[in-house]
């Protein structure tokens, strides 16, 4: 999840000479921005998938999460490094720069707010994983359901941005943290394609799935 920007972002808002207690609220503050675009994201993703149900015909409706499942599954084998990253095409695009943009007006943002709103583009920047979290949210039924399965995913993602800023980035890369996320990415993949077969009756329907 853009580990090396997280780095740089805790590094420049709570330098080395900041106290423990302010170190922490600069964690949490960065971290409550990228819950609220994780939640925007989830919110639009529910909400897509809630038209495609509509839209599709009756009996047709495993075939949303089918594609979630084919999503979820490129997203999780890019992150174990089967595959190569789809989402550099957005970066390609542009979309990166633009993020960069807010980046460098976000570091001038006076006293926390700065970190809310770094926070928040750390959430928007192409990834894989958070790409594989949406693909789930779509499957969600409706746009309320959508944003709180990308809240659940953010709150479970609090720890590793807590490490990739605290521990040296040494220690970071030889821990493989990228290619250990793809495992369960990869789980959630199954299931929903497993929950899209069943919906065709191709398999039983079990409390999994």
């Amino acid at each position: 999840m853009c580990g090396p920007y997280v780095a740089i972002c805790a590094a420049r808002l709570a330098p080395e000479g900041a106290s423990a207690p302010i170190r922490f609220l600069v964690r949490l503050l960065f971290n409550a921005g990228r819950m609220i675009t994780y939640v925007a994201i989830g919110w639009i993703a529910g909400s897509m998938g809630q038209i495609a149900l509509f839209a599709l015909p009756p009996g047709l409706s495993g075939a949303v999460a089918i594609v979630a499942g084919l999503l979820a599954g490129i997203f999780a084998l890019v992150l174990m490094g089967v595959l190569k990253d789809p989402t550099r095409m957005l970066s390609r695009a542009g979309l990166d720069v633009l993020i960069r943009g807010g980046l460098l007006r976000a570091f001038k943002a006076p006293g926390l707010i700065a970190p809310v709103l770094l926070g928040s583009l750390q959430g928007a920047f192409p990834c894989a994983m958070v790409y594989a979290a949406a693909s789930r949210a779509a499957t969600a039924g409706n746009a309320a359901r959508g944003a709180v399965t990308m809240l659940v995913f953010g709150l479970g993602t609090i720890p590793a941005i807590f490490a990739l800023t605290t521990l040296p980035a040494a220690m970071v890369q030889r821990l493989h943290t990228r290619r250990w996320a793809g495992i369960p990415l990869l789980a959630i993949s199954v299931l929903l394609l497993l929950r899209g077969l069943a919906a065709f009756g191709l398999v039983a329907h079990t409390w999994l799935w």
